[in-house]
């Protein structure tokens, strides 16, 4: 059975947390007998190489919103039929034919299912329509959907739901939406939430020295993205590096910093803002990793003692091992996916935003949460296993649907909430007021992208008309002069006809009168 398989991947800055969920989705689909995977990439020859299996470029859509509704509507033209649609050379012709010669296709999880990173969601929705069209069963596996989702984009993102076989999202928020648009949708953990340890001697994916753990010397992984919402980048970082060295103590444990996004080969995005942090701490016992592979960085997350992060994927990691986390959500988009990840964990309530980090209150919380660490090991190792066995179960429930069997998306039974003393006191009704703001700026954000490219683009078009017209005029001005050429030419010629009528005349009459004397 062959299935081509979309993640977000081969891009020029490598994303552990991109790359980790289509690790896992070959890793499970190899696992359970399917050998032939053919990933859809930015990078195929990269990507070939990482995952040991074949792939193709994927498509790559325009960032503007109504240039990229446009492509859509033409890639849909063309799988109704009308070829002219688009150019033969378009990229999308090599996709159809990489699908129709596949028995399925399968999109890795993922958190680009909105209106921010919408060129991703339409590039998902073109895989769709393509599989729909030529009758390959889809799946879609543990999204984030939203919360930022305006116009078209909603109507996309439901249609290609609307069209999986089998479907997940991996938090209740995103489950709440696709309900409330009638859709029946799974409800799962992370697609990288159980990823294979890295293979044995690989080599770190920058090629420069990083932290090896040591025997009986604990560690903290700590991970941070450059976005730090409403609060300013250096009162953050400066937050984060108070926070750090209040748990490491006084070289009480090692802090690892694990970049989860960068260009390999190059200290930037999250490296640039590892070694700002470090450079704030009082704590000397600290490590800023160059770029780790997706196994790689899970592998030594999930070794930890601690882990502290803004990124997403470090939690993932450590939930999976049993490894307590504190997660700092700097906008809404980080509380849904951090908070939604906790919550399938029963550990919602530990999330933390810019709201708390801010309060005096704060520190009291992180020595708690950090006080219990061994408690929450233990809960967390205790559900491990159920929670392992359901993601199993979805992965057989997956392959069984590529197989062409009619199934039904498993609901994940999240745990009640454990040691309430740690909940952050907050009243609900004013985290949900304060999200609903955030997500009304992120809807007129997105609106105000769409609007100014429009202009930009009407703008361009009016600019092409009026140079248009003004070709046109002068070569009308040309055609013109031209044209009173000609018919002074024509004039010309005709008073010469005139002429030399009037001489034919003149010379015939005085034959007539010859003859006739």
């Amino acid at each position: 059975m062959r299935v081509v398989v979309l993640g977000d991947i081969g891009q020029s800055v490598y994303h552990v947390g991109d790359e980790a969920m289509a690790h896992a989705v070959v890793d499970e689909l190899q696992a359970r007998g399917v050998s032939d995977i053919v990933l859809l990439s930015r990078n195929p020859e990269q990507s070939a190489r990482l995952y040991d299996t074949s792939a193709v470029k994927t498509l790559e859509f325009p960032w503007p919103p109504h240039r990229r509704e446009t492509y859509l509507k033409e890639i849909r033209a063309v799988l109704a039929g009308d070829l002219d649609a688009l150019p033969a050379d378009d990229q999308v012709h090599a996709l159809i034919k990489t699908v129709g010669e596949s028995d399925g296709v399968v999109i890795a999880g993922g958190g680009n299912m909105n209106s921010p990173y919408g060129w991703l969601l339409y590039e998902r929705a073109a895989l769709g329509a393509i599989a729909e069209s030529l009758g390959k069963p889809l799946v879609i596996s543990g999204q984030t959907v939203g919360p930022v989702l305006t116009g078209p984009d909603y109507d996309t993102a439901i249609e290609l739901f609307r069209s999986a076989a089998l479907a997940s999202v991996r938090e209740s928020t995103s489950l709440e939406m696709l309900n409330e648009a009638g859709l029946q949708t799974g409800l799962t953990l992370d697609d990288a939430s159980f990823l294979k340890a890295s293979p044995e001697g690989a080599g770190y994916l920058s090629g420069e020295p990083s932290y090896q753990p040591k025997p009986g010397r604990p560690y903290l992984v700590a991970s941070f993205a450059p976005g730090t919402g409403a609060m300013d980048r250096n009162d953050f970082n400066q937050r984060v590096a108070d926070i750090l060295d209040r748990i490491a103590g006084p070289g009480s444990l090692d802090v690892v910093m694990i970049p989860h996004m960068s260009r390999p080969g190059n200290r930037d995005i999250d490296i640039e803002i590892h070694a700002d942090i470090q450079r704030r701490m009082r704590a000397k016992n600290v490590t800023v990793c160059g770029q780790f592979t997706a196994e790689e960085a899970a592998t030594l997350t999930t070794q930890a003692e601690f882990v502290v992060a803004s990124r997403y994927h470090p939690i993932v990691f450590a939930l999976g091992a049993g490894v307590p986390c504190l997660a700092l959500a700097v906008d809404y988009y980080g509380e849904v996916r951090l908070g939604g990840a906790l919550a399938n964990w029963g550990l919602g309530h530990t999330m933390r935003s810019l709201r708390h980090v801010v309060t005096p209150e704060f520190n009291d919380f992180v020595d708690e949460l950090w006080g219990r660490r061994r408690d929450i090991r233990d809960y967390l190792n205790t559900i491990s296993p159920s929670q392992a066995d359901f993601q199993n179960a979805w992965w057989d429930t997956v392959v069984e649907t590529l197989k062409g069997a009619t199934s039904v998306a498993p609901i994940l039974d999240i745990p009640e909430p454990i040691f309430p003393e740690l909940h952050s006191g907050e009243h609900p009704e004013a985290a949900k007021l304060t999200a609903n703001n955030e997500a009304h700026i992120g809807h007129q954000s997105v609106e105000l992208y769409r609007l100014t490219h429009a202009l930009e683009d009407t703008t361009g078009t009016l600019a092409a008309a009026e140079a248009e017209r003004e070709r046109l005029r002068v070569a009308l001005e040309a055609m013109s002069g031209e044209i009173t050429a000609v018919e002074s030419e024509v004039s010309r010629l005709e008073q010469q006809f005139s002429a030399l009528e009037s001489s034919k005349v003149v010379r015939l009459a005085r034959r007539l009168r010859l003859l006739r004397s």
